[in-house]
């Protein structure tokens, strides 16, 4: 059996924050609470889950932007979180990132060149003839043309922007991409151009991706596996079509029940959810999710359940997801 591309280990991030009050105890924001997976090669694990889920910050742990609070991450088999500053920055080419908004994450003084190549002069290679063709090339393989290469950022649509973005993201030649969000803020045209180049990429690269989103549709059509987070926990994962054949986890089952269907005939019955999402400053004890959950019971209460096989390839962390996913039709 081989080894995980990636491996993420209870991997944690609590931020403190200040009150008002300077009386008040200060107060500890839960982002991301024991979140663990595991990543092959050349295989797509879609994250997905409401806003302010964690599901970008988890994003921004794997690669160290922001450091952990606690959990390990290994990528090919090397501890990030130990690992010398000098050999985790060489390693810094094997893991990019698309960011969510093609406008915010391009420098707007840069020219296109530039900003493609810069994670190659981060690693301290010199302007060339030969970067410049590496570029254009780059630049064609995402749709654009190598005349573009002069130009600004301000002098492309959203979507092109986007395709700079890629173009830079696997200027390295990275082993692993995280999208996070890297549609969102696409029309929907534009959406399914960029998902089919990023799959296109991944056949040609060979990259594996943590692909970040809230769509659930966009996420099934990219991804291999999924992955639901709820209040900084993943509450479920198993492979695409199994999770949205026989989901295990109540909230699962509320997404699912959201997602527009395409026909009238097609249409089921949705799974509502009451109540507001708790403060993660202020989560629920036990399981995060009972406070909204119409099968709580007391120990969901006292007890914060282990994400667990409940089924073949499928895991859930809920007391009583077998049970839900017999009475559920």
């Amino acid at each position: 059996m081989t080894s995980p591309l990636l491996s993420v280990d209870g991997l944690s991030k609590h931020f403190p924050v200040e009150s008002s009050d300077w009386l008040a105890p200060r107060q500890t924001l839960r982002a991301v609470d024991g979140v663990s997976f595991t990543l092959g090669s050349r295989e797509t694990l879609g994250l997905v889950g409401e806003s302010g889920c964690g599901k970008s910050t988890t994003g921004r742990l794997i690669l160290r932007l922001i450091e952990p609070t606690a959990g390990t991450v290994q990528f090919d088999g090397q501890d990030l979180a130990t690992i010398p500053k000098e050999d985790l920055r060489r390693l810094r080419r094997s893991m990019q990132i698309i960011f969510q908004d093609p406008q915010a994450s391009l420098n707007p003084r840069h020219r296109v060149e530039d900003l493609i190549l810069e994670p190659l002069y981060a690693q301290g290679e010199a302007p060339s003839a030969e970067l410049t063709r590496y570029a254009g090339d780059l630049l064609e393989k995402v749709g654009l043309s190598r005349r573009h290469l002069s130009r600004f950022p301000h002098e492309f649509s959203g979507g092109q922007r986007q395709r700079i973005g890629i173009a830079r993201a696997i200027a390295p030649k990275p082993r692993l991409i995280i999208c996070d969000e890297a549609v969102s803020a696409l029309d929907v045209s534009v959406q399914a151009q960029v998902i089919n180049l990023l799959q296109d990429l991944q056949d040609e690269l060979g990259m594996s991706y943590l692909f970040i989103g809230h769509d659930l549709a966009v996420v099934r059509h990219v991804a291999d596996t999924m992955a639901v987070m709820y209040l900084g926990r993943i509450v479920e994962m198993a492979p695409k079509d199994a999770l949205y054949r026989q989901p295990m986890h109540p909230y699962t089952q509320a997404l699912l029940g959201s997602v527009p269907v395409s026909h009238p005939s097609r249409r089921r019955d949705r799974k509502r959810l009451e109540g507001e999402i708790p403060s993660p400053l202020n989560p629920p004890s036990g399981c995060h999710f009972h406070p909204r959950c119409r099968f709580a019971q007391s120990i969901c209460k006292l007890e914060a359940p282990a994400l667990r096989t409940v089924a073949p390839g499928q895991q859930a962390a809920c007391h009583f997801a077998e049970q839900i996913a017999a009475a559920t039709p």
